[in-house]
Parts: structure tokens; sequence; C-alpha cells
């Protein structure tokens, strides 16, 4: 009886010390997964200028749709070219703030040929589309993660994963995984549509006109109106950091019905200075008419 209470007090004395190393590895774990999360926007804040191929993947009608896309971001002042490829059709898109008054001009690139003036926040653009192409980049995913994380009220997991390949190249992956992420009510306040309400909340607006079928559009909304929306921007994120540069390769986000979307960005160049007349409708690589 003695050996066997001796051999239940190690047992439990090794028990405690397990569980008190494996809290202790949590807890430094999830340390620094906040470390590279800080580094990952300090990196994202010195971003002037940027080039990338992004592959994105939206939920649209309860199906994942694929879109290609090429872009070039000025951050200031703000200029943005787009070269799309979604549902067949191919396109080209340029914004220059103070230029064009202000709309996306928009050029398709072969049949049916056709250029138009669009407002960048019009449904016309939104059509189909989880962002406006102003949360092209960085800057948009990496503030609203900044935001969740930074949230004294956060009820979040914060995991490191390891050190993985993706692209071939080497990430750092983080999950950050909301407990308490729910669908809420919520009433329309005077002055308030889904995108204001969005970008108060850090939440998507999109995701709000999914949550809401008889809404038909951003702005279809009026005062004391009672809508559903996400108390959070996601359920869960899974980030893959690129170690050498510090910004990410992938950023994969699912709400409660799964994966939502998953943003990949690829062939980065960054802070390298454009052409004089890059975003303008004459520069040689780009297919609008040239007025």
């Amino acid at each position: 009886m003695k050996m066997i209470l001796n051999l239940a007090n190690k047992f439990l004395k090794y028990f405690c010390l397990a569980l008190v190393l494996l809290v202790n590895h949590s807890a430094h774990a999830e340390d620094y997964a906040i470390q590279l999360l800080e580094q990952m926007r300090q990196k994202a804040n010195e971003v002037k200028t940027l080039r990338y191929d992004a592959v994105m993947n939206e939920r649209i009608k309860g199906k994942m749709v694929e879109k290609v896309s090429s872009f070039k971001i000025n951050t200031s002042p703000e200029k943005i070219y787009v070269a799309q490829s979604f549902i067949g059709i191919k396109l080209d898109a340029l914004y220059c703030q103070g230029w064009n008054n202000n709309q996306l001009r928009v050029a398709t690139v072969g049949f049916p040929w056709l250029e138009l003036n669009l407002d960048p926040l019009g449904s016309m653009v939104r059509n189909n589309h989880h962002h406006t192409i102003f949360e092209a980049g960085f800057t948009y995913f990496v503030n609203i993660i900044g935001q969740i994380v930074d949230d004294p009220n956060r009820q979040l997991t914060i995991t490191y994963m390891g050190n993985v390949k993706r692209n071939g190249i080497s990430c750092q992956r983080i999950n950050i995984c909301n407990k308490k992420y729910a669908i809420i009510k919520y009433q329309i306040k005077a002055g308030e549509n889904l995108t204001t309400i969005a970008k108060r909340l850090n939440i998507n607006d999109y995701k709000i006109l999914e949550l809401n079928p008889e809404i038909d559009d951003y702005t279809d909304v009026k005062p004391g109106q009672i809508i559903n929306i996400p108390n959070t921007y996601a359920k869960s994120l899974d980030l893959f950091i690129d170690e050498t540069i510090m910004l990410p390769v992938l950023i994969d986000i699912y709400d409660e019905n799964g994966q939502y979307g998953s943003y990949g960005y690829k062939n980065l160049v960054i802070n390298k200075p454009f052409a004089a007349d890059e975003f303008s409708i004459t520069y040689k690589d780009y297919h609008f008419k040239k007025k």
C-alpha cells in the first residue's frame, strides 16, 4: 500500500509539473504570437508603394468564388490600379485621389469593349465582392487584426502554430479565434448605412448584407430598423506571415458557416517607385481609351 501511495504521489507531482510547464508554454506562445502581430502591423505601416498579385476566394451566395488580380497601390496620395479576371471577364480599373471626380475608371479587356466611370463604393462595383478597392493591400486587414487584438474586452485565443511553408515561402502561422463570436441584433441610427456601421464596428459590410436578405443595397436602410450583424469581424482568422518581410502571404477567414474568405499575396514588390505615368489611362500596359 505504501508503495502504491508513493507512486501516486510521484505521478501527481509530475502531472502538476507538466501542467505548469504546459500553461507557461501556452502563455509564452501567445506572447510570441502577439509580438509577431505587432511586427506585422509595423511593417504594414511602412509600406508606401506596393505591387502584388492577389488570389482571392470569397464565399458568394454559399459558394467560394475565385478572383485573380494584380494590384499597384500608392498610399499617399491614394492611387490604385487593378487588373482583374472574374467570371471570365478581364478588367482594368484605375482610381486616383482627386482625378476623374474621384470615380473609378473601368475598362474591359476585349469584348464587350466597355469603358465606364463608376462610383468605387457603388453597388455595380461592389457586386459579388466582399470589399472595396480601398481595402486592397495590407492596411485594412492588418488594422482589423490589430483592433481585435487591442480590444481590452476581447475573448480571444491567439495561438502560435509554428513555422510552415506557403507558396514556397517560410511563414510564421498564427491563429486568432474569437470564443464570443455571435450574430447579434442592431438598431440603425440616423445617418447610418451598412458601410458606416461596418467601418465604426470593424466588421464587414458585405457580411451584414448577407445576413439581411431583405436589404437590397448598402444604403437600403432607415433609422430604427433592426438588422443582424456579427459582433466582430470573424469567428477565426488564420494568418501566414512571411518571416523575412513580416507581411502576410495568406489570410484565411472563417465565420459561423465555415470559410468566408481567403486572401493570398504573391510576387510582392514593396516601396519601389512607380513610373511618372503609371497611374494614368495613357500608360502603355493598360487597356483604356487614350483620350
